[in-house]
Formats: structure tokens, sequence, C-alpha cells
């Protein structure tokens, strides 16, 4: 995604400008709002303050995401660790410093710490499981979790198969706990944002998404470290690794990880849906390439693959699932352009490549008014289309000029919201990725009504299991398709959680 200064600052007045008609919340409000709910995000969401003491939680794999994601970005006013289970050494240590950065080294070193988590499921103190394993173990560990009587926050993606996620979606009604998956993007103010502009027709009728991850791996592969030496002492068998490559580079292998699709490529097919209406893809083709890496991996290190988004049934309309509404605490959406939009047969598009980081990563939404880019979770760009009818076009004058003289500035001055605050002492919400607020919003549920209630079925984390089963279908079936070498066209049974069929056995 490559943009000039012009560009960029045409892009952010924009997109800041239209956003600010659509939802008209303006930055006094949004600090007035911090001195009761804890975040900026939080009032859009539709929770509030935290009613009693913190749920207390135990965190499952303590590695890159437990640790970044889940310790780090943590609001202690909502979650209360007061455990944590992984069997590495050095993934031990880096959760007890992450722990003494969030709570101070006293209370940092009263977490519990289990080596085999399921001693930690047998404490009746404990309410919520975070589960960040490798994938492979997402499924065992949550079913385990749910059976337990635990709510469940898993990372993504959901499980290894479709089927392993339909246990999962069991597992969670027979117990009456919830259940979610961390496609944070659900909780992306931005994305939020980005969403209520293409709702309005701001963007128009839209034909295609270009969505791309591009990294440069080739000086230093962050999925294929060095083994840690202390890391050697981990009775590998007993935890059924083949060997210590495996243990600490599961990214890499096809019998622990599911590659770049899964690890990458799952959210931002997951924010393609979201943009579409939450359509689903009919069918699919692919390719993945292992062009560079000779260090044995089992997955490509290039994916290249094409979607068409048709009339495939939403997952709101599967059998037994109720669709998600507002909470009654959440603003509602004025209309600022009252324009049908349509995404019949969409084309999506999606590349993630190893060798080469010059367009970073991000969403290119094209739609018959105008353009939206998403760069890299942090800034949203919107360019609008050129209409020989000047009596259509209800654009904002950016001139040159004019996006000239903001280069520079503040981005407050400029028209953007990454400058936009919450409560003092709080994240800057307004530019969080979202794993803060899926923690909370879980943390709020389980304060709130303790358990699903189908009365109140908009009482739900915003990527439960039925959302989540949906990326995990479309994620598991790109990599068979590239496997395959097959175009494969989806059989809507695959997303229904009641229904045992599935594309591992049926492609």
């Amino acid at each position: 995604m490559v943009l000039n200064a012009q560009q960029r600052q045409i892009g952010r007045d924009n997109f800041g400008d239209a956003s600010s008609e659509v939802f008209r919340i303006t930055r006094r409000q949004m600090l007035s709002a911090g001195l009761v709910i804890p975040t900026a995000a939080a009032m859009y969401w539709g929770y509030s303050k935290l009613k009693g003491a913190p749920v207390k939680t135990a965190l499952i794999g303590t590695g890159d995401q437990g640790c970044y994601a889940h310790i780090s970005q943590s609001n202690p006013e909502y979650i209360d660790f007061v455990a944590f289970s992984d069997i590495r050494p050095s993934s031990q240590q880096r959760a007890r410093d992450a722990f003494k950065t969030l709570y101070g080294p006293e209370r940092a070193n009263k977490i519990r710490l289990e080596e085999d988590y399921h001693k930690l499921l047998d404490d009746p103190t404990i309410e919520l499981i975070i589960i960040a394993l490798p994938l492979h173990l997402h499924a065992p560990a949550a079913v385990a979790a749910l059976q337990k009587g635990k709510h469940v926050l898993c990372e993504k993606l959901m499980a290894k198969t479709v089927t392993e996620c339909k246990d999962m979606i069991k597992a969670a009604a027979a117990n009456n706990r919830f259940l979610a998956v961390g496609h944070q993007r659900h909780y992306s103010y931005m994305y939020a944002n980005a969403l209520s502009l293409i709702k309005q027709g701001v963007v128009g009728d839209i034909r295609h998404i270009h969505a791309f991850w591009h990294r440069n791996q080739t000086s230093f592969d962050s999925w294929s470290k060095e083994i840690p030496p202390e890391d050697r002492k981990v009775d590998i068998h007993k935890y059924g690794y083949e060997s210590y490559e495996q243990l600490v580079r599961w990214r890499i292998d096809n019998r622990t990880g599911g590659g770049l699709m899964v690890e990458l490529g799952s959210h931002q097919l997951d924010a393609a849906s979201i943009f579409l209406k939450h359509k689903l893809p009919t069918e699919m083709v692919g390719t993945g390439v292992t062009s560079y890496f000779k260090d044995g991996r089992s997955i490509p290190d290039h994916i290249f693959m094409q979607y068409l988004f048709g009339d495939q049934k939403p997952f709101e309309k599967l059998p037994g699932h109720q669709p998600a509404t507002a909470a009654a605490s959440a603003p509602a959406e004025p209309v600022l352009l009252p324009l049908p939009y349509t995404t019949d047969n969409a084309v999506v598009t999606y590349s993630s490549i190893s060798t080469n980081a010059f367009d970073g990563y991000g969403e290119q939404v094209n739609g018959s008014r105008a353009t939206l880019m998403m760069d890299r979770e942090l800034e949203a760009y919107l360019f609008y289309e050129d209409f020989k009818d000047k009596s259509k076009d209800t654009r904002v004058d950016t001139r040159i000029a004019w996006a000239e003289g903001r280069i520079g500035k503040p981005v407050m001055s400029s028209g953007g919201t990454a400058a936009w605050g919450s409560a003092v002492g709080m994240a800057d919400t307004l530019t969080s990725r979202g794993y803060r607020e899926e923690q909370e919003h879980m943390a709020w549920l389980i304060r709130e009504i303790g358990k699903p209630d189908p009365t109140r079925p908009e009482m739900k984390p915003r990527c439960d299991g039925i959302v989540a089963l949906a990326d995990a279908v479309v994620a598991l079936c790109s990599n068979i398709a590239m496997e395959k070498k097959k175009r494969i066209v989806m059989n809507p049974k695959w997303f229904d959680p009641n229904d045992p069929a599935n594309p591992e056995t049926e492609v």
C-alpha cells in the first residue's frame, strides 16, 4: 500500500470527515464517557464499567500471543490473572516479566504457575480461561475448560479442523458457558468506523477487496526462532511433540500449526466478510508455494488466494443462531447517505508473502463510489471516485493544496482519529487493535448475566463460536485448496455447527 504524503493526507481527511458525519461523536463526548466507562470503544461496543470484582482468569499458553495480546493489553479493572500455564521455561519467565509490568513484582510473583493446565481447570475460583496455545491444542483445551464450567476466550484460529470447531461450540452450549474466539477486528474501533461508512453507502457497491499481509522474514524469521537452551529440558514426548523444533517453531509445521492463512489471512478474510454484509465465500482457488525457506517447513512461505463471495447463506441465518443486535447502551448510527449498496458476486483476493515487506498489510475495498484502505490496523484512508454526474458527487473537497497545508500537523488537527483519547491512564482505544476490548467485553458479560441467556441473544461476544466457525472454515478450506491444487465449492453444511459435514473428509 504505497501512498505519498499528499495522498495519505487526502485519504485521512476524507475518512475523518466522513466518519465524523456518520458517528457524530465528538472528542469531548468520548472523554466525558471515559469518566463512566473504561474506554471510548466501550461506548460503541455497548458494555460499561464492570460490576463487582475483576474476573478471575487463567492464561494457558504464554508465547508471543499470550504475552503480547493477553497480558500486556489486559485491563486489571476487568481481568484478574491468578494463574497461568506453559510447558516452556522461556515462556514461563516471559510471562512473569509481563505480569510484573502489568501488576508490579509483588503481585506478579503470587500468580500461580502450573505446567499441566488441567490442574487449573479443577480450581473452582477460576472463572475464565484464555487459551493462547499452538493451534493443534486449541480444541482439546477449550473443550476441557468448558466441560469444567469455565468460560473460554480462545485465540484464533478456532481449531485445527472444522470438526473440532463444532465440538467447541457444542461443549459451550452443553455447559451454558460463553465461548469467544480472538478475531480481534470485531473490537477494532477503526474497523467499526469503516464498516459504518460502508453501510451508509459512502463506498458504494463493492465488487472487489484486495487483502494482503506482506513481510520480509529473510533476515529474521519470527516463526523459526532459535531454541532457548532452557526449553531443551522439556519432556517433549510427554506433551506429544516430535522434536524441539516442532515445540518452538510450531507455526511452520503443518501438524501443529496452519501457516500463513491461519495465522495472518484468517484475520483479513474475517474483515472482508464483515465488509461484505457477513457473506461467505461460495468458491475459492489458490496457490501456496515454499519458494524461499529451506528449513524443512511443511507450510508455504508464499500464498495467493481468490474467493467468490456470492449467495452463500450468511452465518446469521444458520439453524439455531440468533443474529447479534446492538446493546442498549450503544449509540445508534445515524444515516449519512441512505444509498443502497450491494456485494453480490464480489471477488476477494488475498496474498501473503515472506520475502518483501514493501506493501505492509491491510485491506483495500474497491467500491463504485470510493476506495477504502485499511493500513496495518493503524490508519484508514478514503478516496472518492470521479463522477461525471456532479449531482451525485457527495465527496468532501480535499484539494492537494489543502492536504499539503496539513501534512506534518498533529493527527487531531488533520482530521484523523488516532489522537482521540479515552480516560486518563487508559489505552487509546480509537487506535486499539481490539485485544483489550474483547477481554473487557467477555468479563462484562460474565459479570452482567453470568452465562448465555437465550432470552437476550444480543448479550454475547461479538466473535462467538458461530462467527469463528465461519472464519475457520474459510481459512482451513484455503489450505486444502492450495494443498490439493483444486477449486473448492463451499458446502453450506460446513458452516452449520449442528451438521457433522466437514471439508477435511469431503474435499
